[in-house]
């Protein structure tokens, strides 16, 4: 039996990551990190199709047309800006289409973490603090991402529309008043309101490698701080009882019932005494919740979203570096770790879930006494 929750949150974490990389593969494609500082005796500017020219002084010199300039981009060129948003025009239902998937895999993924949680503390029976914080993480989690990236889909649709249709050229000069140069305010505003966003985007990310870390880590301490045995009590009667010649006259089918004779002939059962029973106690090897090859996986998917978050905070420090660093961890765990976690966790849970809801059954009929039909129903679901 296999849980379809995790499953389809697996698929959806495959779906978005998948196309998250290649958006910024597209994205990269042809970067240039440097300064781009043009050589001494020379200026470059940008065309609206994105080509730029350099100018010597020998005249113009039209050269290829690059997808990313670090210096044009710091210093807000209009018509730079504006090739970049036609560029991205190009991949945004791609974008949009990794956002919304990204955002229903968290939705999908909040509902099997809170039920382990429920079913590692035994109903909120055992270590309900670390167990309370398991689901905090994840709902936390899940709804953090699901608010943020359509948040993010609403920003893009919005910030295309005004690239699109409104004015973004002329704001301080205007046509009609004879003067035919764009000052391209608008263009340089919008590429702020964009950069905003994409912070937001990028600490959203950022937070969800930290949740992903401490629901991991909360599992692996949850299953390693459970009982490895449990004592079963059981008790023996020995009966030993004397007749008036002293020879033993015990009844071997009784179980324990001693038969003496009276004055009268009569034959009389009588309780044996307290001290006859003697208590015999065994132990016996619980099963983990979950399995520890699937713990210790988890511990290690923990530690690639810890890289991962550290990756993105110090992405401000040295974007090229940690950069490269983040899109890497993100390509490791959102294509290949994280979904590998979930399908094993699609598989163990609901027999794990089975487990206890059967010892929860079990403790019910022995404390409000042995009824015929719930043992029958017991044993029904155990067969």
């Amino acid at each position: 039996m296999w849980d379809i929750k995790c499953i389809a949150s697996a698929l959806c974490f495959l779906t978005s990551n998948i196309l998250f990389i290649v958006h910024g593969l597209i994205t990269m494609k042809g970067s240039d990190f440097t300064s781009n500082q043009p050589a001494d005796g020379s200026d470059e500017t940008f065309t609206a199709s994105g080509t730029k020219i350099s100018y010597t002084d020998s005249g113009a010199v039209e050269l290829t047309r690059e997808s990313f300039s670090f210096s044009a981009w710091k210093d807000l060129d209009p018509s730079y800006i504006r090739s970049r948003w036609e560029a991205r025009d190009e991949s945004r239902a791609m974008m949009i289409t990794a956002a919304l998937f990204g955002a229903i895999a968290w939705f999908w993924l909040m509902v099997p973490i809170i039920q382990a949680a429920w079913v590692l503390s035994r109903g909120g029976k055992r270590k309900v603090g670390a167990h309370m914080l398991l689901a905090g993480l994840a709902i936390c989690g899940g709804i953090v991402e699901l608010l943020a990236r359509l948040m993010i889909v609403g920003m893009t649709n919005s910030m295309f529309w005004l690239a699109r249709d409104f004015n973004l050229g002329y704001w301080g000069s205007s046509e009609a008043d004879g003067s035919n140069e764009a000052d391209g305010t608008g263009w340089r505003v919008l590429e702020m309101i964009h950069i905003v966003a994409r912070g937001i985007s990028l600490w959203v990310d950022a937070f969800e490698g930290l949740a992903l870390f401490g629901i991991v880590v909360l599992l692996f301490y949850s299953v390693a701080k459970e009982p490895k045995f449990k004592v079963q009590r059981s008790s023996s009667v020995i009966v030993s009882s004397e007749t008036e010649g002293g020879a033993e006259d015990v009844n071997d089918g009784g179980e324990g019932v001693a038969l003496t004779e009276v004055d009268d002939g009569a034959a009389s059962t009588s309780p044996p005494p307290q001290s006859a029973f003697g208590a015999v106690t065994t132990k016996v090897a619980i099963k983990p919740t979950f399995s520890k090859c699937f713990t210790w996986f988890g511990l290690f998917v923990g530690m690639l979203s810890l890289v991962d978050f550290l990756a993105d905070v110090l992405r401000f420090l040295n974007w090229k570096t940690f950069g490269t660093i983040a899109m890497a961890m993100n390509a490791l765990l959102g294509v290949v770790f994280l979904p590998i976690w979930l399908l094993c966790l699609a598989r163990q849970l609901p027999e794990a879930t089975m487990r206890y809801e059967r010892e929860e059954k079990r403790a019910a009929i022995l404390l409000n006494g042995r009824r015929d039909d719930e043992i029958e129903a017991l044993k029904g679901e155990m067969s």
